[in-house]
């Protein structure tokens, strides 16, 4: 998603609609952010979202467009997006879901709100990581199709052993790869890299401080107001989060 979003090119898209609060996902750079008014994670962009559109504001959203559009069609805020996508998530297909219901019909579809419309209008639950994974844990589904990431399929057996898991299809009957969900950087990341950068410090990644400062502040934003708001969320379950 950073990738689809330079900081250069978004800077001009921003300053061409200076009446718009700038919200950006996560994923994306420090330069981005650093142009932004608000950071967002998927747990709690629909909240922040709706309390802009409750304020008058209209939103410049970047960089994911699916999941821009699923937050405007459930706030209904004027929204005016970045054409980014996840290569993950964009690969889903309607289609072939539909196809895959039908192997399955007492599967319920977890989805996330990444993955194009014809997929999202096909979820029984639409959400983050840790919302999708409560749905299994707490669900009295025998079976669930997740449409996401397969990294997440490891931690659902781990927490709900027992119950069936398919992955959502990515591609057609043609295709040599039916499910291959699965991000090449999110990968990079593994348990030999993360002893190693405790243990050396390395590698770093150097941030100029004006780009740091400026990119703080959209993060503190957000974790401002969802500290505000975290006495009213109820529920949580272990070994899960909020993210």
């Amino acid at each position: 998603l950073d990738l689809g979003c330079p900081a250069d090119d978004f800077a001009a898209f921003c300053d061409a609609h200076p009446d718009r609060q700038v919200v950006v996902y996560a994923n994306t750079s420090a330069a981005v952010k650093a142009r932004a008014d608000w950071m967002v994670t998927s747990s709690c962009a629909l909240e922040i979202v709706s309390d802009l559109h409750a304020k008058g504001q209209k939103i410049l959203w970047a960089p994911d467009r699916h999941l821009g559009r699923y937050i405007q069609e459930q706030t209904g805020a004027d929204m005016l997006m970045w054409n980014g996508a996840c290569i993950v998530h964009d690969e889903f297909k309607g289609l072939e879901l539909q196809l895959l219901r039908e192997q399955h019909p007492g599967a319920l579809v977890l989805v996330h709100p990444e993955s194009p419309k014809s997929v999202v209008e096909q979820a029984d639950v639409v959400g983050s990581t840790s919302a999708l994974i409560k749905a299994v844990v707490e669900g009295t589904a025998p079976a669930y199709i997740v449409a996401t990431d397969n990294g997440i399929l490891h931690r659902m057996r781990q927490l709900a052993p027992g119950k069936t898991l398919v992955e959502a299809p990515t591609a057609g009957n043609s295709a040599t790869c039916k499910s291959c969900a699965h991000c090449p950087w999110m990968a990079m990341n593994g348990l030999a890299n993360l002893v190693d950068c405790l243990e050396s410090g390395q590698p770093q990644i150097h941030v100029d401080e004006p780009t740091r400062v400026k990119a703080e502040r959209c993060i503190t934003r957000m974790l401002d107001f969802t500290a505000a708001r975290k006495s009213q969320v109820s529920g949580m379950t272990p070994g899960i989060g909020a993210a």
